[in-house]
């Protein structure tokens, strides 16, 4: 039996909805992703209406396939833990992140319970579903493609030259003529992805006199109010640079020029940034007690303490032998970092066939 895949309209690009195009693509022809339009994850009314007509549509199915009235349908968790009341019918909850206030978590709670079987991208995730809900949830790890080593240069990429919005020019190189570091942080603008954080802590390092470095910033701006926020906090380091939404060779150069890949999240299902980080030998400093530390290749986990963060970095940038260290440790751990998104696809499938059996 084939299956569909509901997901949101963003309008931007998603480590969910990247998730969810591998993961199609990589199911041979037996999961079919459909965009439903609407305000998620605060939908109208009449979101909600279109939104259970399609599910009601897809759960029937094709008049000649057996049991078609029972097809379980894989939604997206963004939508289905957005809605007031749960759906009804077989649902698979593929659930990439974690309710994070109080409100929300109870809304997912009694949507989770309600749902056929849960779906996440990690054991972390799993774990907390566990935790918090007392459900299990199957784990279906993102797959990585392979990339090539990284190339750090002295110059920002060409493709870079062409960023939504720039604080300043990235650096090339210092007085002495020492190569430049290059950190990078991918993610979405908001407040979850703490670029906040990240400007204090790289303010911290221009306080300390630590230089060597520059650092690119690259992900859509989902908080007009919050991207200002960091462009402000940002002032007067022209070793920083932020850029808009990249496209995938961009994204891509990005990489092949990164040393260090920064990812302060406040909450983290997995990261498949970090995994990606990996998958090019590039080692990441992450949250610690988050999701992100289990996609780790090679780096830190770190407190969400501006010193702390400083104080890694200062030593990265200024101890030869903990740069070295990380490197191999991330050279090592490259082939380890390797999963394809086929298994993720069997592991999916694996779980909406044996929810159609029981039916």
């Amino acid at each position: 039996m084939n299956f569909t895949l509901i997901e949101p309209d963003l309008g931007r690009i998603s480590g969910g909805l990247r998730f969810n195009a591998e993961l199609c693509a990589a199911s041979g022809g037996r999961l079919e992703r459909i965009v439903a339009p609407g305000a998620w994850p605060e939908p109208s009314d009449d979101d909600v209406r279109r939104l259970r007509q399609l599910v009601a549509e897809c759960q029937s199915g094709s008049n000649d396939e057996p049991n078609a009235q029972s097809r379980p349908v894989l939604i997206d968790g963004l939508i289905g833990c957005s809605l007031s009341t749960s759906l009804p019918g077989p649902i698979v909850m593929l659930q990439h992140s974690l309710a994070q206030t109080p409100a929300s978590e109870h809304r997912e709670g009694q949507h989770l319970r309600a749902a056929s079987a849960v779906v996440t991208p990690s054991a972390f995730a799993a774990a907390e579903v566990t935790r918090r809900y007392g459900i299990t949830a199957e784990v279906a790890q993102p797959g990585t493609h392979r990339r090539p080593l990284t190339q750090p240069d002295l110059s920002p990429s060409p493709s870079l030259s062409i960023s939504l919005s720039a604080v300043g020019a990235a650096g090339s190189g210092d007085s002495s003529g020492q190569r430049t570091a290059h950190f990078i942080c991918l993610g979405a603008m908001e407040d979850n992805k703490n670029q906040l954080f990240l400007s204090c802590v790289l303010q911290e390092l221009r306080r300390r006199g630590v230089t060597g470095w520059r650092c690119t910033l690259a992900g859509p701006i989902t908080d007009t109010v919050y991207a200002q926020d960091v462009d402000d906090a940002l002032e007067g380091l022209a070793s920083v640079e932020r850029v808009g939404e990249l496209d995938k060779d961009a994204v891509d150069d990005l990489y092949r020029h990164a040393d260090l890949l920064l990812l302060p999240s406040k909450a983290e299902s997995f990261g498949m940034v970090v995994r990606e980080a990996a998958a090019a030998a590039i080692p990441s400093f992450v949250t610690a007690g988050t999701g992100a530390e289990e996609a780790l290749g090679a780096g830190r986990g770190l407190a969400l303490d501006v010193s702390t963060w400083a104080d890694s970095l200062e030593r990265w940038l200024g101890d030869e032998a903990d740069r070295a260290e990380l490197a191999a440790k991330a050279l090592a751990a490259r082939e380890s970092a390797m999963h394809e998104w086929a298994d993720t696809a069997r592991t999916v499938l694996a779980v909406l066939d044996g929810v159609e059996r029981v039916l």
